[in-house]
């Protein structure tokens, strides 16, 4: 996370808090000082059942919201310097079709800065992976693909 020319006053650690598929990650601590490196991976793994057509998911996707978080560890709770918010299906899939593009490609958006946070957006760099399998399901002895 990047935000040039900007030097937080509280110097509590940060974290970027994950939520997306209707799981919770957060990354480790890091120094109050930009940019913020987060060299972590989170893995976000869902079922979904009932769900055959490609075409279905993508629908049920736009209809969840990732949501991101800076979040500063000063207390009481913490404090939420900026967010991040997409429809799944775009954060996961940015091109236009559900195919897989450039392995690992590198995105960067401006996160909306709470009112505590002075100074210019900070831009996030990030990039998603993600794997559609089909899974075998046993209903009742008939295993069903």
């Amino acid at each position: 996370i990047t935000c040039p020319g900007v030097q937080l006053k509280d110097k509590q650690e940060l974290y970027l808090s994950v939520f997306v598929l209707g799981q919770y990650h957060k990354t480790e601590c890091v120094p109050a000082v930009f940019p913020l490196f987060f060299q972590e991976r989170l893995v976000f793994e869902k079922e979904f059942a009932n769900i055959v057509d490609p075409g279905d998911l993508v629908k049920l996707l736009e209809f969840d919201t990732a949501v991101l978080e800076l979040i500063q560890l000063v207390p009481p709770v913490g404090k939420v310097l900026a967010t991040y918010e997409e429809n799944t299906r775009d954060f996961l899939f940015p091109d236009p079709k559900l195919t897989h593009g450039h392995r690992g490609l590198q995105r960067e958006v401006l996160m909306k800065r709470s009112p505590a946070f002075t100074g210019i957006a900070p831009k996030l760099r990030f990039s998603t992976t993600s794997l559609i399998a089909d899974s075998l399901l046993v209903l009742g002895r008939s295993p069903i693909q």
